[in-house]
């Protein structure tokens, strides 16, 4: 039989588990009346601690297939891109210039790629279009700065076929020499010692073999047989 002190304390437990069970009670109504159907809570599965609005899952529904139809037109697109270069090269190389062009020029609308102007500037230089063929490099040139073949195609076209003058042909390797990947660097340099040599330019030239002396040492021993060479 349970004396005072216990009795009481039978009673303060009865009490504490009463209010705590109408606190939970009163919450619950209070959320069902304050939430409408279009609040009406659920949880992201990737994050239990965040609550959607069934508004919020539903646009994030929407974004997830916009998403997924972004992506398939992207696949669409790249395979566009590949059959036209495809179809450009092998125009080319049936000597079909005016196809060629048609065909970059169609991979050109899929995606603003160098490669689509690099192989215009190759189509033009061999139709002799030496003004279209300059501007289909200087536009890869844009694009990918970094590739040292397109200076030197930029170069060599400039020197084989118009009369720019060397202190031109010199600015436009100053230009690229600070833009090119450092690691291809030496070969616009040594590029650029034989075009100075063939517009008689030996002590530029010189100095160029020199700078690719301490560019790639590993050459020294071709790079000097040149600078001695040009010595005599």
């Amino acid at each position: 039989m349970m004396n005072k002190e216990q009795t009481k304390k039978v009673i303060i437990a009865i009490v504490a588990i009463l209010l705590i069970v109408g606190g939970i009670y009163y919450y619950k109504n209070i959320v069902n009346r304050t939430l409408t159907p279009e609040q009406e809570v659920v949880y992201d599965e990737n994050n239990l601690s965040t609550p959607l609005t069934k508004e919020e899952e539903l646009k994030n529904k929407a974004d997830l297939a916009n998403s997924d139809e972004l992506k398939a037109q992207e696949a669409v697109r790249k395979a566009k891109w590949e059959t036209s270069m495809k179809n450009a090269q092998m125009a080319f190389g049936k000597g079909e210039y005016d196809k060629s062009i048609a065909f970059y020029n169609e991979a050109l609308t899929y995606f603003n790629k160098d490669e689509a102007y690099s192989g215009l500037f190759v189509v033009y230089s061999a139709q002799n279009n030496i003004d279209k063929a300059l501007i289909a490099i200087d536009s890869a040139i844009k694009i990918n700065p970094k590739f040292t073949e397109y200076w030197k195609s930029k170069l060599s076209l400039l020197d084989d076929k118009t009369d720019v003058s060397f202190t031109d042909l010199k600015k436009v390797y100053e230009e690229g020499i600070l833009k090119v990947d450092a690691s291809t660097k030496i070969n616009l340099v040594t590029h650029f010692a034989v075009i100075a040599e063939k517009n008689w330019q030996k002590f530029e030239a010189i100095s160029l073999w020199e700078y690719a002396i301490r560019l790639y040492p590993d050459n020294k021993l071709i790079y000097q047989a040149e600078i001695d060479r040009l010595r005599k």
